[in-house]
């Protein structure tokens, strides 16, 4: 997703195209990403020094709300030109729906805040002590920036997979490591969401294949109907359209990214105005660190799934039916990674004016 560095291009327009049985899939949505992904990532290619490089990570990350906000207007006046109450598969609007836009932005303001502060704490210092307040600033911008780095090198090893209980047990103890009064109810309730359905959907029959073996088996359902009604619903599961399927993938991913943010904009606050226990801000960014891995990577294992769920599913339709839905999937578990990665570098200056803030009252 990173290895290669372009120029951004204009957004091509969305085009809603129809899938069989009459359903909507919104494939323009890639497009959109596409554009949206390219411009976030054209910052990589700088090497900047010092304290110029935090603020260039956080121009990026409030273009890229910014740049959200802004397709997800332009999918919602083209909705509104339609006759329709079905829900689309754009992943800009089911992010918003669930309060992800709103918790980036407010992460943004919180950054910048906290960096015109550590920019007001170092005009207000000078000579040696200037110097050791800016080796401890560099000493923890070098743990972000060595993150960012590994992001770079390490994009194919994303998607190691994590037990629901496991990751959930993780997420709490990294919380807990940060000495936040913080707990990751909501996330991991749409993990579970999210893991529960793919799970269920790995024995779906394609529709196409139950049409075929229905007259053989009419009979036999005749004769003995299922007594549980969770077997009902089991049948019911294996009608689920390729395009249902996709449907839940987008706002799978969508939901989820949604809360990671959330999360990281709780923490945020928590570590400015709420910390239980004072803990250097060098050793809570490597907690961080973990806590964002951790989230990336069950975010890639996700999409992985969601594709393989779309390929089986899917296994009847024709390639130019299904292929733009599975590269949607990667594309828009590529981009929920990338959202996640530059939410955690706007936690930068938060630490650092914690860090200052902590170190000034330590000092008579």
């Amino acid at each position: 997703m990173r290895s290669q560095i372009r120029a951004p291009q204009k957004a091509r327009p969305l085009h809603l195209h129809r899938g069989l049985g009459g359903k909507s899939v919104l494939t323009g949505g890639l497009d959109a990403l596409e554009f949206i992904g390219k411009k976030t990532m054209i910052v990589l290619a700088e090497s900047d020094p010092g304290f110029k490089r935090t603020k260039t990570l956080m121009e990026r990350t409030v273009s890229l709300s910014q740049m959200l906000r802004e397709a997800k207007e332009k999918e919602k006046q083209r909705l509104a030109q339609q006759l329709t109450a079905e829900r689309t598969a754009h992943y800009g609007m089911l992010f918003d729906e669930y309060q992800g836009l709103s918790h980036l932005e407010a992460l943004e303001i919180l950054s910048n805040e906290s960096e015109s502060k550590v920019q007001s704490f170092l005009a207000s210092f000078d000579g040696e002590k200037l110097e050791l307040l800016k080796n401890d600033l560099i000493s923890i911008k070098d743990i972000f920036a060595a993150k960012e780095l590994e992001n770079e090198e390490n994009q194919e090893e994303q998607g190691s997979e994590e037990k629901g209980e496991e990751f959930a047990s993780m997420l709490t103890e990294l919380l807990f490591e940060l000495h936040v009064a913080a707990t990751p109810d909501k996330l991991n309730k749409a993990m579970k969401k999210a893991h529960d359905w793919v799970e269920q959907d790995q024995t779906m029959v394609p529709v196409d294949v139950m049409e075929e073996s229905e007259e053989k088996t009419m009979k036999e359902e005749q004769e003995e109907k299922p007594q549980n009604p969770k077997e009902d619903k089991k049948e019911d599961r294996r009608t689920k359209t390729v395009e249902e399927v996709y449907m839940l993938s987008i706002e799978s991913l969508a939901e989820v990214t949604a809360r990671c943010i959330e999360q990281l904009h709780k923490v945020a606050e928590l570590i400015l105005h709420g910390q239980e226990e004072e803990k250097p801000a060098q050793d809570q960014a490597k907690v961080l660190i973990k806590l964002t891995t951790a989230m990336c990577n069950e975010v890639a294992s996700l999409s992985k799934k969601f594709m393989n769920s779309l390929t089986t599913v899917g296994s009847n339709k024709k390639a130019e039916v299904l292929n733009p839905m599975i590269n949607s999937v990667l594309l828009e578990g590529c981009n929920s990674t990338t959202y996640i990665q530059d939410a955690f570098q706007l936690l930068l200056p938060v630490l650092q004016v914690s860090h200052i803030q902590i170190t000034s009252k330590a000092q008579p």
